[in-house]
């Protein structure tokens, strides 16, 4: 099938325990006769828990005209097939020492159109990676699903972020990925353009099209022969 890869051109506080407290008035105390008394045990404080958010990307702008998608051949631009994108965090560089409580993932768009309905469905999908990260592709087959929520993108011409509450624990060892699963629907010709930029990240982003024989996901960096950078815009935030 000829293929084409297609850039959008659109001009607390700590909770101490409870204090000691006299009943019936001071006459009523106790007056020390000179015995050792017991040591009182010291209060429990609960520490507040402490929010994490994983974020590889130097700047959260979304540049417009950025981003690529596979449409199925020239003059088919009106609809992109299945695309998915990545990224793989690992949780040791965020310092995350014990369990990370996941509960939200943010993505941005550069633009989304579904052909009916003002809206198109999409997956988002956290998952454990046992490959090692950083690399020029990711190999599916070393990405264990631990959750998959269904979601609904709004339209956008100029530019948005989604928002996905969704929760899940991540033992403090784990790479982390992170996958926005757009499926392809010919019956409805929906386009989506994830929300980039250029102005730098500290790991890359991937990119799975099966139809733009991008099958593993390859790293947006090691496409040399893209016109532009393209840091895809995602975050997991969540605490420990």
């Amino acid at each position: 099938m000829r293929w084409f890869l297609v850039s959008l051109a659109i001009t607390g506080c700590a909770n101490a325990g409870p204090g000691n407290s006299i009943i019936g008035g001071l006459n009523d105390a106790s007056v020390n006769d000179g015995r050792d008394l017991p040591e009182l045990d010291a209060p429990v404080i609960d520490a507040s828990p402490r929010q994490v958010t994983l974020d590889q990307n130097t700047s959260s702008a979304i540049k417009g005209g950025n981003s690529f998608a596979c449409v199925p051949t020239a003059g088919q631009e009106d609809h992109t097939p299945a695309n998915s994108y990545y990224r793989v965090f690992t949780l040791a560089d965020s310092n995350v020492t014990s369990t990370l409580h996941v509960s939200e993932v943010v993505f941005g768009v550069e633009f989304a159109s579904a052909a009916t309905g003002g809206m198109q469905p999409a997956k988002l999908r956290l998952g454990s990676y046992a490959g090692t990260p950083a690399g020029r592709t990711i190999d599916p087959a070393q990405i264990t699903t631990i959750t998959t929520v269904d979601i609904q993108i709004n339209d956008t011409l100029a530019g948005d972020r989604v928002t996905v509450p969704i929760g899940a624990d991540i033992p403090a060892n784990t790479n982390l990925v992170v996958e926005l699963d757009i499926p392809e629907n010919l019956t409805a010709f929906n386009r989506f353009y994830i929300g980039s930029n250029g102005a730098g990240e500290t790991k890359p982003g991937y990119w799975g099209a099966p139809s733009c024989d991008l099958d593993p996901p390859q790293a947006f960096a090691a496409m040399l022969d893209l016109p532009n950078e393209v840091d895809i815009l995602m975050t997991v935030s969540g605490s420990m």
